[in-house]
Protein backbone atom coordinates (compact mmCIF):
# COMPACT_ATOMS: atom_id res chain seq x y z
CA UNK A 1 0.00 0.00 0.00
CA UNK A 2 2.74 2.39 0.78
CA UNK A 3 4.38 2.09 -2.91
CA UNK A 4 0.81 3.54 -4.44
CA UNK A 5 2.32 7.09 -4.18
CA UNK A 6 5.37 6.53 -5.73
CA UNK A 7 3.43 4.56 -8.02
CA UNK A 8 1.62 7.35 -9.15
CA UNK A 9 4.31 10.05 -9.07
CA UNK A 10 6.09 8.18 -11.65
CA UNK A 11 3.17 7.38 -13.85
CA UNK A 12 1.97 11.07 -13.71
CA UNK A 13 5.46 12.57 -13.90
CA UNK A 14 6.77 10.26 -17.04
CA UNK A 15 3.20 10.72 -18.91
CA UNK A 16 3.90 14.22 -18.44
CA UNK A 17 7.48 14.29 -19.83
CA UNK A 18 6.91 11.59 -22.56
CA UNK A 19 3.63 13.87 -23.93
CA UNK A 20 5.92 16.78 -23.96
CA UNK A 21 8.72 15.62 -25.75
CA UNK A 22 6.42 13.80 -28.21
CA UNK A 23 5.22 17.11 -29.23
CA UNK A 24 8.81 18.33 -29.55
CA UNK A 25 9.77 15.51 -32.03
CA UNK A 26 6.44 16.51 -33.72
CA UNK A 27 7.58 20.08 -33.81
CA UNK A 28 10.98 19.18 -34.92
CA UNK A 29 10.15 16.76 -37.82
CA UNK A 30 7.65 19.97 -38.94
CA UNK A 31 9.61 22.52 -39.11
CA UNK A 32 12.64 21.19 -40.53
CA UNK A 33 10.31 19.65 -43.31
CA UNK A 34 9.04 23.03 -43.74
CA UNK A 35 12.65 24.87 -43.92
CA UNK A 36 13.57 21.97 -46.43
CA UNK A 37 11.02 22.08 -48.66
CA UNK A 38 11.21 26.22 -48.70
CA UNK A 39 14.53 25.49 -49.19
CA UNK A 40 14.41 22.79 -52.29
CA UNK A 41 11.33 25.51 -53.71
CA UNK A 42 13.86 28.05 -53.84
CA UNK A 43 16.91 27.06 -55.21
CA UNK A 44 14.91 24.50 -58.18
CA UNK A 45 13.89 27.78 -59.83
CA UNK A 46 16.14 28.02 -62.85
CA UNK A 47 16.71 31.84 -62.19
CA UNK A 48 17.42 33.32 -59.21
CA UNK A 49 14.94 36.31 -59.36
CA UNK A 50 14.82 39.15 -56.85
CA UNK A 51 10.86 39.44 -58.04
CA UNK A 52 10.28 35.69 -56.93
CA UNK A 53 7.62 36.16 -53.64
CA UNK A 54 6.82 32.68 -53.35
CA UNK A 55 8.97 31.46 -51.41
CA UNK A 56 10.35 33.05 -47.68
CA UNK A 57 13.78 32.38 -48.85
CA UNK A 58 15.91 34.70 -51.18
CA UNK A 59 18.88 32.53 -52.42
CA UNK A 60 22.50 34.16 -52.64
CA UNK A 61 24.71 33.82 -55.54
CA UNK A 62 28.43 32.61 -56.07
CA UNK A 63 29.15 33.92 -59.65
CA UNK A 64 32.52 31.99 -60.94
CA UNK A 65 34.20 33.48 -64.44
CA UNK A 66 36.49 32.37 -66.23
CA UNK A 67 40.06 34.26 -67.37
CA UNK A 68 41.48 34.68 -70.54
CA UNK A 69 43.30 31.01 -69.97
CA UNK A 70 39.68 29.32 -69.42
CA UNK A 71 40.67 28.90 -65.59
CA UNK A 72 37.58 29.32 -63.31
CA UNK A 73 38.27 33.02 -61.48
CA UNK A 74 36.15 33.17 -57.96
CA UNK A 75 34.88 36.57 -57.64
CA UNK A 76 37.46 39.47 -56.12
CA UNK A 77 35.72 40.18 -52.85
CA UNK A 78 34.20 37.31 -51.10
CA UNK A 79 33.02 36.74 -47.69
CA UNK A 80 33.93 34.22 -45.06
CA UNK A 81 31.36 32.24 -45.88
CA UNK A 82 31.45 32.40 -49.37
CA UNK A 83 34.81 31.00 -49.04
CA UNK A 84 33.99 28.15 -46.79
CA UNK A 85 31.03 27.28 -49.58
CA UNK A 86 33.86 27.46 -52.28
CA UNK A 87 36.22 25.21 -50.32
CA UNK A 88 33.61 22.71 -49.67
CA UNK A 89 32.26 22.30 -53.13
CA UNK A 90 36.45 22.14 -54.55
CA UNK A 91 37.06 19.46 -57.48
CA UNK A 92 34.54 17.61 -56.39
CA UNK A 93 31.52 16.86 -58.50
CA UNK A 94 28.35 17.92 -56.43
CA UNK A 95 25.16 17.57 -58.40
CA UNK A 96 21.22 19.16 -57.19
CA UNK A 97 20.55 20.74 -54.28
CA UNK A 98 22.18 19.59 -51.36
CA UNK A 99 22.33 19.95 -47.88
CA UNK A 100 25.52 20.65 -46.10
CA UNK A 101 27.26 22.30 -42.57
CA UNK A 102 30.29 24.25 -42.95
CA UNK A 103 32.07 25.32 -40.10
CA UNK A 104 28.76 25.34 -37.95
CA UNK A 105 26.50 26.83 -40.22
CA UNK A 106 23.89 24.88 -41.99
CA UNK A 107 23.18 25.68 -45.59
CA UNK A 108 21.25 23.92 -48.96
CA UNK A 109 23.44 24.56 -51.76
CA UNK A 110 22.81 24.43 -55.64
CA UNK A 111 25.76 24.14 -58.09
CA UNK A 112 25.15 25.49 -62.03
CA UNK A 113 27.28 25.15 -64.76
CA UNK A 114 27.70 26.84 -67.91
CA UNK A 115 25.47 25.13 -69.95
CA UNK A 116 22.39 24.97 -66.96
CA UNK A 117 22.58 28.49 -66.68
CA UNK A 118 19.81 30.59 -68.50
CA UNK A 119 20.33 34.21 -70.68
CA UNK A 120 21.27 36.38 -67.63
CA UNK A 121 21.60 35.89 -63.99
CA UNK A 122 20.77 38.39 -61.42
CA UNK A 123 23.72 39.20 -59.48
CA UNK A 124 22.00 40.75 -55.97
CA UNK A 125 20.02 43.81 -54.87
CA UNK A 126 20.36 45.99 -51.63
CA UNK A 127 17.88 48.31 -49.24
CA UNK A 128 17.86 51.87 -50.27
CA UNK A 129 18.14 54.11 -46.42
CA UNK A 130 15.38 57.03 -47.14
CA UNK A 131 15.59 60.20 -45.01
CA UNK A 132 14.33 58.95 -41.73
CA UNK A 133 17.87 56.69 -41.39
CA UNK A 134 14.95 53.80 -42.35
CA UNK A 135 15.57 50.58 -44.75
CA UNK A 136 12.48 50.88 -46.30
CA UNK A 137 12.67 49.63 -50.37
CA UNK A 138 14.96 47.13 -51.85
CA UNK A 139 16.10 47.53 -54.85
CA UNK A 140 17.41 45.36 -58.07
CA UNK A 141 20.72 45.93 -59.49
CA UNK A 142 21.11 46.39 -63.46
CA UNK A 143 24.30 44.59 -63.53
CA UNK A 144 24.01 41.54 -64.92
CA UNK A 145 25.98 38.53 -65.83
CA UNK A 146 25.14 36.56 -69.02
CA UNK A 147 26.01 33.31 -69.46
CA UNK A 148 29.14 33.61 -72.09
CA UNK A 149 30.56 35.37 -68.78
CA UNK A 150 30.66 32.77 -66.11
CA UNK A 151 31.58 29.20 -66.14
CA UNK A 152 29.17 28.20 -63.04
CA UNK A 153 27.09 29.72 -60.13
CA UNK A 154 26.58 28.55 -56.69
CA UNK A 155 22.92 29.48 -54.86
CA UNK A 156 23.09 29.23 -51.47
CA UNK A 157 20.34 29.17 -48.62
CA UNK A 158 21.61 30.22 -45.02
CA UNK A 159 19.19 28.04 -42.40
CA UNK A 160 21.30 28.70 -39.80
CA UNK A 161 19.38 30.63 -37.73
CA UNK A 162 16.48 28.83 -37.84
CA UNK A 163 18.36 25.66 -37.11
CA UNK A 164 19.38 27.46 -34.10
CA UNK A 165 16.05 28.54 -33.14
CA UNK A 166 15.01 24.87 -33.65
CA UNK A 167 17.74 23.99 -30.91
CA UNK A 168 16.24 27.36 -28.52
CA UNK A 169 12.93 25.37 -29.02
CA UNK A 170 14.22 22.24 -28.28
CA UNK A 171 15.96 23.42 -24.77
CA UNK A 172 12.36 25.35 -24.01
CA UNK A 173 10.63 21.78 -24.49
CA UNK A 174 13.03 20.17 -22.42
CA UNK A 175 13.13 22.36 -19.71
CA UNK A 176 9.18 22.69 -19.71
CA UNK A 177 9.02 18.62 -19.65
CA UNK A 178 11.24 18.39 -16.81
CA UNK A 179 9.23 21.35 -14.62
CA UNK A 180 6.00 20.33 -15.51
CA UNK A 181 6.85 16.52 -14.90
CA UNK A 182 8.24 17.45 -11.53
CA UNK A 183 5.27 19.36 -10.80
CA UNK A 184 2.92 16.29 -11.85
CA UNK A 185 4.65 14.27 -9.94
CA UNK A 186 4.78 16.17 -7.35
CA UNK A 187 0.92 16.78 -7.30
CA UNK A 188 1.04 12.77 -8.18
CA UNK A 189 2.70 11.61 -5.02
CA UNK A 190 0.48 13.61 -2.84
CA UNK A 191 -2.54 12.19 -4.56
CA UNK A 192 -1.10 8.80 -3.53
CA UNK A 193 -0.61 9.69 -0.01
CA UNK A 194 -4.35 10.59 0.05
CA UNK A 195 -5.32 7.32 -1.42
CA UNK A 196 -3.04 5.27 0.91
CA UNK A 197 -4.70 7.33 3.63
CA UNK A 198 -7.90 6.39 2.77
CA UNK A 199 -7.00 3.32 1.90
CA UNK A 200 -6.20 3.02 5.50
CA UNK A 201 -9.05 4.47 7.06
CA UNK A 202 -11.06 2.19 4.81
CA UNK A 203 -9.37 -0.74 6.08
CA UNK A 204 -9.60 0.58 10.08
CA UNK A 205 -13.57 1.47 9.34
CA UNK A 206 -14.51 -2.18 8.39
CA UNK A 207 -12.40 -3.28 10.70
CA UNK A 208 -14.45 -1.03 13.60
CA UNK A 209 -17.63 -1.52 11.54
CA UNK A 210 -16.76 -5.64 11.32
CA UNK A 211 -16.20 -5.34 15.55
CA UNK A 212 -19.48 -3.68 16.48
CA UNK A 213 -21.79 -5.70 14.10
CA UNK A 214 -19.97 -8.69 15.78
CA UNK A 215 -20.92 -7.26 19.41
CA UNK A 216 -24.85 -7.24 18.58
CA UNK A 217 -24.54 -10.47 16.54
CA UNK A 218 -22.65 -11.39 19.76
CA UNK A 219 -25.05 -10.80 22.04
CA UNK A 220 -27.96 -12.00 20.41
CA UNK A 221 -26.49 -15.32 19.79
CA UNK A 222 -25.63 -15.41 23.66
CA UNK A 223 -29.15 -15.05 24.62
CA UNK A 224 -30.64 -17.59 21.76
CA UNK A 225 -28.15 -19.79 23.20
CA UNK A 226 -29.40 -19.44 26.81
CA UNK A 227 -33.23 -19.55 25.84
CA UNK A 228 -32.32 -22.55 23.90
CA UNK A 229 -30.61 -24.39 26.74
CA UNK A 230 -33.46 -22.60 29.69
CA UNK A 231 -30.74 -21.03 31.13
CA UNK A 232 -32.42 -17.52 30.48
CA UNK A 233 -35.88 -17.74 32.02
CA UNK A 234 -36.84 -14.36 32.10
CA UNK A 235 -38.13 -14.66 28.38
CA UNK A 236 -39.53 -10.54 28.16
CA UNK A 237 -36.20 -9.18 29.04
CA UNK A 238 -34.49 -11.30 27.09
CA UNK A 239 -36.51 -10.63 24.40
CA UNK A 240 -35.59 -5.95 24.51
CA UNK A 241 -32.19 -7.02 24.74
CA UNK A 242 -32.51 -8.89 21.30
CA UNK A 243 -34.10 -6.42 19.89
CA UNK A 244 -32.29 -3.68 20.56
CA UNK A 245 -28.79 -5.11 19.28
CA UNK A 246 -30.88 -6.42 16.23
CA UNK A 247 -32.26 -2.25 15.98
CA UNK A 248 -28.99 -1.48 16.65
CA UNK A 249 -27.33 -3.60 14.09
CA UNK A 250 -29.78 -2.99 11.30
CA UNK A 251 -29.39 1.00 11.61
CA UNK A 252 -25.50 0.65 11.25
CA UNK A 253 -26.05 -1.43 8.06
CA UNK A 254 -29.00 0.76 6.66
CA UNK A 255 -26.42 4.13 7.17
CA UNK A 256 -23.85 2.01 5.32
CA UNK A 257 -26.21 1.06 2.63
CA UNK A 258 -27.61 4.67 2.46
CA UNK A 259 -23.87 6.29 1.87
CA UNK A 260 -23.39 3.56 -0.70
CA UNK A 261 -26.57 4.20 -2.63
CA UNK A 262 -26.33 8.25 -2.05
CA UNK A 263 -22.82 7.95 -3.65
CA UNK A 264 -23.88 5.93 -6.83
CA UNK A 265 -26.11 8.28 -7.43
CA UNK A 266 -29.29 6.52 -7.08
CA UNK A 267 -30.85 8.25 -4.43
CA UNK A 268 -33.51 10.79 -5.66
CA UNK A 269 -34.70 13.22 -3.37
CA UNK A 270 -38.59 13.96 -3.51
CA UNK A 271 -38.68 17.11 -1.97
CA UNK A 272 -41.99 18.90 -0.16
CA UNK A 273 -42.33 22.27 2.09
CA UNK A 274 -40.87 21.36 5.24
CA UNK A 275 -41.77 22.64 8.44
CA UNK A 276 -38.54 22.79 10.20
CA UNK A 277 -39.88 23.28 14.22
CA UNK A 278 -42.55 20.24 13.40
CA UNK A 279 -39.62 18.34 11.72
CA UNK A 280 -36.73 19.00 14.75
CA UNK A 281 -39.81 18.04 17.06
CA UNK A 282 -40.73 14.74 15.44
CA UNK A 283 -36.74 13.93 15.35
CA UNK A 284 -36.65 14.32 19.76
CA UNK A 285 -39.71 12.64 20.64
CA UNK A 286 -37.81 8.67 19.93
CA UNK A 287 -34.82 10.10 22.26
CA UNK A 288 -36.81 11.44 25.23
CA UNK A 289 -36.52 8.06 27.53
CA UNK A 290 -32.58 8.78 26.70
CA UNK A 291 -32.64 12.50 27.72
CA UNK A 292 -34.44 11.95 30.69
CA UNK A 293 -32.45 9.13 31.92
CA UNK A 294 -29.29 11.36 31.51
CA UNK A 295 -30.80 14.05 33.05
CA UNK A 296 -29.91 16.61 30.39
CA UNK A 297 -31.35 19.83 29.60
CA UNK A 298 -32.75 20.67 26.19
CA UNK A 299 -33.31 24.14 25.30
CA UNK A 300 -35.24 24.89 22.08
CA UNK A 301 -34.96 28.02 19.71
CA UNK A 302 -37.29 27.13 17.08
CA UNK A 303 -38.64 29.12 14.46
CA UNK A 304 -42.15 28.80 12.08
CA UNK A 305 -39.36 28.22 9.26
CA UNK A 306 -40.41 26.34 5.88
CA UNK A 307 -37.88 25.21 3.28
CA UNK A 308 -38.09 22.58 0.58
CA UNK A 309 -36.31 19.21 1.50
CA UNK A 310 -36.92 15.50 1.44
CA UNK A 311 -39.21 15.32 4.74
CA UNK A 312 -37.60 11.44 5.24
CA UNK A 313 -34.00 12.17 4.35
CA UNK A 314 -33.64 15.61 6.05
CA UNK A 315 -35.04 13.59 8.96
CA UNK A 316 -32.57 10.90 8.93
CA UNK A 317 -29.59 13.75 9.02
CA UNK A 318 -31.48 15.88 11.59
CA UNK A 319 -32.06 12.13 13.80
CA UNK A 320 -28.20 11.45 13.55
CA UNK A 321 -27.24 15.00 14.86
CA UNK A 322 -29.16 14.59 17.92
CA UNK A 323 -27.90 10.82 18.30
CA UNK A 324 -24.23 12.52 18.44
CA UNK A 325 -24.96 15.50 20.29
CA UNK A 326 -27.30 13.16 23.08
CA UNK A 327 -24.32 10.37 23.05
CA UNK A 328 -21.95 13.24 23.99
CA UNK A 329 -23.42 15.93 26.04
CA UNK A 330 -23.04 16.21 29.52
CA UNK A 331 -25.65 18.25 30.75
CA UNK A 332 -27.26 20.22 28.23
CA UNK A 333 -28.37 20.41 24.54
CA UNK A 334 -29.19 23.44 21.99
CA UNK A 335 -31.51 23.72 19.15
CA UNK A 336 -32.27 26.38 16.89
CA UNK A 337 -33.51 27.18 13.64
CA UNK A 338 -33.81 30.12 11.59
CA UNK A 339 -34.44 31.01 7.72
CA UNK A 340 -30.96 31.00 7.28
CA UNK A 341 -29.71 28.02 9.34
CA UNK A 342 -30.46 25.14 11.69
CA UNK A 343 -27.86 24.99 15.04
CA UNK A 344 -27.45 21.97 17.24
CA UNK A 345 -24.91 21.89 20.25
CA UNK A 346 -24.06 20.33 22.95
CA UNK A 347 -21.43 20.48 25.76
CA UNK A 348 -18.75 17.86 25.64
CA UNK A 349 -15.05 17.50 26.87
CA UNK A 350 -12.54 19.32 24.75
CA UNK A 351 -12.61 18.65 21.00
CA UNK A 352 -8.74 18.08 19.45
CA UNK A 353 -8.06 19.66 15.92
CA UNK A 354 -7.55 16.10 14.54
CA UNK A 355 -10.70 15.10 15.53
CA UNK A 356 -12.48 18.46 14.53
CA UNK A 357 -10.87 18.41 10.99
CA UNK A 358 -11.84 14.97 10.04
CA UNK A 359 -15.34 14.66 12.09
CA UNK A 360 -17.64 14.16 9.06
CA UNK A 361 -15.15 11.98 7.18
CA UNK A 362 -16.52 9.02 6.17
CA UNK A 363 -13.86 6.45 7.46
CA UNK A 364 -12.98 8.20 9.90
CA UNK A 365 -12.46 6.18 13.49
CA UNK A 366 -12.06 8.38 16.67
CA UNK A 367 -9.91 7.63 19.89
CA UNK A 368 -12.47 5.82 21.39
CA UNK A 369 -13.31 3.37 18.35
CA UNK A 370 -16.65 4.90 16.78
CA UNK A 371 -16.55 5.45 13.40
CA UNK A 372 -18.61 8.45 13.66
CA UNK A 373 -20.81 7.08 10.30
CA UNK A 374 -23.70 8.65 10.93
CA UNK A 375 -22.34 12.05 10.93
CA UNK A 376 -20.81 11.72 7.50
CA UNK A 377 -24.31 9.90 6.04
CA UNK A 378 -25.54 13.76 7.53
CA UNK A 379 -23.03 15.58 5.70
CA UNK A 380 -24.01 13.31 2.73
CA UNK A 381 -27.81 14.19 2.83
CA UNK A 382 -27.27 17.38 3.42
CA UNK A 383 -25.03 18.31 0.81
CA UNK A 384 -27.20 16.23 -1.39
CA UNK A 385 -30.00 19.18 -0.82
CA UNK A 386 -27.14 21.65 -2.07
CA UNK A 387 -26.63 22.93 1.40
CA UNK A 388 -23.81 22.95 3.54
CA UNK A 389 -23.08 21.45 7.32
CA UNK A 390 -20.49 22.92 9.45
CA UNK A 391 -18.78 22.06 13.02
CA UNK A 392 -17.47 24.68 14.94
CA UNK A 393 -15.64 24.28 18.46
CA UNK A 394 -17.03 26.32 21.69
CA UNK A 395 -15.78 26.99 24.83
CA UNK A 396 -17.33 24.36 26.35
CA UNK A 397 -18.89 22.24 23.49
CA UNK A 398 -19.04 21.76 19.89
CA UNK A 399 -21.92 22.91 17.43
CA UNK A 400 -23.11 21.88 14.05
CA UNK A 401 -24.90 23.99 11.57
CA UNK A 402 -26.94 23.05 8.92
CA UNK A 403 -26.43 26.27 6.35
CA UNK A 404 -29.45 26.98 3.38
CA UNK A 405 -27.72 29.30 2.01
Amino acid sequence: MNKVRYRIAVLAGSSVIIAILIVMVIFNITIRHKIERDAYNSLSSETVSAYEGASIYMPESIIISKDDNGKEVAPFFMTPKEKSIMEWYGPEERKGILKAVIDGNTYYLKKEEKDELGDTVYMGGYYVTDDDGEDDMYSVETSIATSGDIESMISYIDVTGEIKMIGRMDIFFILTALLIGTISAASGYCIGRRLEQNQLAQKQFFENTSHELKTPLTAIQGYAEGIEKGIMTDIAKTGQVISAQTSKMSRMIEEILCIARIESGAVRLEKETVALDELIQDCLMPFEGTVQNKGLEVKLGLSDIKVEADADRLEHAISNLLINAIKYAQTRIEISCSSKSICISNDCPPISDDVLKHIFDRFYTGRDGNTGIGLSLAKEIIELHGWHIRAKRLDNGIMFSVEFE
